[in-house]
């Protein structure tokens, strides 16, 4: 490796006996031992020396190479590391590793040995010795800073793999396809504002003919909010399946969540029970942003909340009921639309999305959706989105 070159290296050219790397720990209490020539290395790499204590603790905290004769002699004198390996130390030479103006950890060199053409009594570390170790002790450091480097690079390489698979995951809890409900015309579409997200919509036919539709909305973003939507989405599909009034359905949605979600997260839910070839909807709104009916003639209604943000606290959920009629539409979406801002942290808002729907209701919804998003995208222009955009449409035919 090339620790161990640069340590084999300076011990040819300063005649040591011993050199090692020891690094600072990622508490900052230590330093640990990462490479030596040392044959007792495997010993020694399992010892630390506190920051502070010896010589090497000393000039990780100074930032300043020391030149010891005799490191007997010096009261700093760290024995711990002699008495576990069974050695002795007498001269010392130790330099701080530094990258970008930080200490990293320290390089020694141990025991110099005379040369044939020296007295053998001089085994002290030469003053010329000093910036040659220095020398060494920078490329060291830019050896452990490119390994680290490395190292982070492979990790963020291997969390975009895992988080490309989330993703993959997560994309299979939406509906594959539209169901046919007679008299309705369905869409849905979901963007996250990172590789995962915490926004969740899904089509589900019933057995007599009848449709749920739900959009729901997890506290935060990223991958926390994502494995919370894996749990309201198996909840969700087992509960909707029994022959159940909404508001029973998400009553006991409601008192799993509140028992299972981590303190202080919750779900915002607008679910919506479609009826084939009638007027007649029913439909749940627990703390989400209030649904918008765009009729044919252009008037707005807002649908009222019903029932809490689930998670939090057992209340019992409500079922409202109103009316859709052929060429209204259905606008149910995730605040990750109305709270995306411009420059100035003017907010697109709920009103504005409602009025652009409006502009545009005879339109296929496709392509309502895709009007609506490129108008979002040049309100907000290189704004960066708040969070993940989901969005349901429903005509009645």
């Amino acid at each position: 490796t090339v620790l161990m070159n640069t340590l084999s290296t300076a011990c040819n050219l300063m005649s040591a006996s011993i050199a090692s790397i020891a690094l600072i720990n990622t508490a900052g209490t230590e330093l640990e031992f990462v490479e030596s020539t040392d044959p007792n290395f495997d010993k020694l790499k399992k010892l630390a020396v506190p920051l502070g204590q010896g010589v090497a603790g000393t000039v990780a905290l100074t930032g300043k190479t020391e030149r010891i004769d005799d490191i007997h002699n010096d009261k700093r004198f760290y024995d711990q590391i002699d008495r576990a390996l069974g050695q002795t130390t007498s001269s010392y030479l130790c330099t701080p590793l530094i990258v970008e103006d930080t200490i990293i950890g320290t390089l020694q060199l141990m025991n110099r040995q005379p040369g044939p053409d020296e007295d053998p009594n001089s085994v002290a570390f030469r003053v010329e010795d000093e910036p040659l170790i220095e020398g060494f002790a920078r490329q060291a450091a830019l050896a452990v800073q490119n390994a680290r480097l490395h190292k982070l690079e492979l990790q963020q390489r291997a969390f975009d793999l895992e988080m490309e698979v989330c993703g993959e995951i997560q994309a299979n809890l939406f509906p594959r396809s539209v169901p046919t409900v007679a008299g309705f015309e369905l869409y849905g579409a979901s963007v996250p504002a990172q590789q995962v997200g915490g926004d969740y919509y899904s089509f589900v036919p019933r057995p007599d003919g009848s449709c749920d539709v739900v959009l729901a909305d997890v506290s935060g973003k990223g991958l926390p909010a994502s494995l919370i939507v894996s749990d309201f989405h198996t909840g969700y599909q087992l509960l909707v399946q029994l022959d159940d009034p909404l508001e029973t359905s998400f009553d006991k949605l409601n008192e799993h969540l509140t028992e299972t979600l981590v303190t202080g997260k919750f779900i915002t839910v607008f679910s919506v029970r479609l009826l084939p070839n009638s007027d007649r909807i029913e439909y749940v709104v627990g703390g989400h942003p209030p649904p918008y009916i765009i009729r044919a003639s252009g008037e707005i209604e807002e649908l009222v909340r019903t029932g809490p943000v689930l998670g939090l606290i057992n209340v019992p959920f409500q079922t409202g009921v109103t009316e859709m009629f052929p060429g209204d539409i259905l606008l149910s979406f995730s605040d990750g639309f109305s709270e995306v801002h411009d420059r100035s942290e003017e907010l697109y808002g709920e009103d504005r999305m409602a009025d652009f729907v409006r502009d545009c209701r005879n339109e296929d919804l496709a392509t309502i959706h895709a009007k609506l998003k490129a108008d979002v995208d040049l309100f907000r222009g290189e704004v960066p989105l708040p969070d993940d955009m989901t969005i349901n449409l429903i005509r009645r035919l």
